[in-house]
């Protein structure tokens, strides 16, 4: 099916057949201003754009029940995303990119009330609920959206599943689960078609997590084995460890703690900025970590505050290279200037950083929120504002994310000047 036509279905299904089939969903429009730093061409100066791109998203939910112990979930996701123009009003045919996916189709059956669930289909594995970086989300894909996320969460509201198999059992207040997803592939052909209802899966996943309660925290500890099997480019087994806690203090304040490590990471390491020279590297259990708390008041004023630790990062020589190296590329209007500085992710070059979000409500139905990313090494950050205006039916959001720091800084040497959104929401 092509996805201007399963768009189509979603959104007959969502005006149409909501009430019929008990379906539940969002729809939203993103008009999403941007100031970047771009190029004309290799030799010209970096000059300041402005371009606007428009998204219109449907996300389509239901569950049923078949007998009694045995159910089927899903969710259809499909987005219609205009490439960024000088106009938001002005998005020829050619410019729009209409993408869809089965975000999850599963079947549940409880073969043992209360004891013991076996769930089969493609289901969303997010083990850790953190809130700007998150060491436990060693399965998760990420959001699908490619569209601003200024409210610092590290996973959009919307995010693609794994076809698998998962068993997850029930004693006393010890939950044990185990989830596996094969490798998936197909020939390019198929791939084409495919696309808007599933992606390949490269590797073999298997995802074993314990959760319980000691005394007042709640307790997570995971292992991932990981292989990409026989005839892939990476066939060794890969192990990732990890565990994490939850716990209150009081009616106000909760602290949170995560840390996971992988048996293997590779990293390209600047050996000489000038003669712009690199080398692979291979760094073996390097932890990522966190630590954070939340205090919320009466009155719903909130104040979280969190550090970051990547164990994968750049600390001293190998940072201050880094940058001198991603510099000189973009001195030098290279197209790749930003290659090496944003292997990791986006902005997490260095080893340490820092947040802060404080939100609060205004009235019943308006609440504002302002947060701050900070790289701890050299003191630039990314920092966001959001005000957000909501019903039972349909919320409107305002959001506006800038970037500081010095032009030798990570987030200096970042393209992103500023990025606003206006995202209006129906639900039903």
């Amino acid at each position: 099916m092509r996805p201007r036509h399963l768009l189509g279905v979603a959104a007959v299904l969502a005006v149409t057949g909501a009430r019929l089939w008990a379906l539940e969903g969002q729809a939203l429009l993103d008009v999403l201003p941007t100031a970047a730093l771009v190029q004309a061409g290799p030799s010209s100066p970096w000059m300041q754009s402005e371009t606007t791109a428009v998204a219109a998203q449907i996300a389509v939910s239901h569950a049923q029940t078949l007998v009694e112990g045995l159910s089927i979930s899903g969710t259809v996701w499909g987005i219609a995303d205009s490439l960024p123009s000088g106009s938001p009003f002005n998005t020829p045919a050619a410019k729009v990119d209409l993408e869809s996916r089965i975000l999850e189709l599963k079947l549940t059956w409880e073969m043992v009330p209360g004891a013991l669930v076996w769930n089969l289909g493609k289901e969303v594995i997010h083990p850790s609920s953190g809130f700007s970086r998150t060491p436990l989300d060693v399965l998760s894909h990420g959001a699908l959206a490619d569209t601003a996320n200024l409210t610092g969460s590290a996973v959009g509201a919307w995010e693609e599943g794994w076809i698998g198999t998962g068993l997850t059992a029930f004693v006393g207040n010890v939950t044990l689960a185990d989830y596996f997803s094969p490798r998936l592939s197909w020939s390019s052909d198929a791939a084409q078609v495919l696309q808007y209802v599933t992606l390949p899966q490269s590797d073999y996943q298997n995802l074993t997590q314990v959760d319980f309660r000691l005394g007042e925290a709640d307790i997570r500890v995971l292992g991932l084995v990981a292989s990409g099997g026989p005839g892939s480019s990476d066939p060794e087994v890969h192990v990732q460890l990890g565990s994490g806690l939850d716990t209150a203090l009081g009616d106000s304040v909760t602290i949170r703690a995560e840390i996971c490590a992988a048996d293997a990471q590779t990293r390209t390491v600047v050996t000489d900025s000038q003669l712009q020279s690199t080398t692979a590297q291979s760094v073996s259990w390097a932890p990522r970590a966190l630590a954070g708390f939340t205090w919320t008041s009466a009155e719903q004023l909130s104040v979280m505050a969190e550090y970051y630790y990547n164990g994968a990062g750049f600390l001293g020589d190998d940072y201050r290279r880094l940058i001198q190296y991603t510099e000189s590329l973009r001195g030098s209007g290279a197209p790749a200037a930003l290659g090496l500085l944003d292997q990791l992710g986006t902005f997490s070059a260095a080893q340490h950083y820092g947040f802060l979000r404080v939100s609060g409500t205004i009235d019943n139905s308006l609440t504002a929120a302002a947060w701050t990313q900070v790289n701890l090494q050299d003191l630039s950050g990314l920092t966001g504002i959001v005000l957000t205006l909501g019903q039972p039916k349909w919320s409107v959001n305002a959001s506006l994310v800038g970037a500081w720091g010095g032009p030798d800084t990570e987030a200096g040497l970042l393209p992103l000047l500023w990025r606003a959104n206006l995202e209006v929401s129906l639900f039903f």
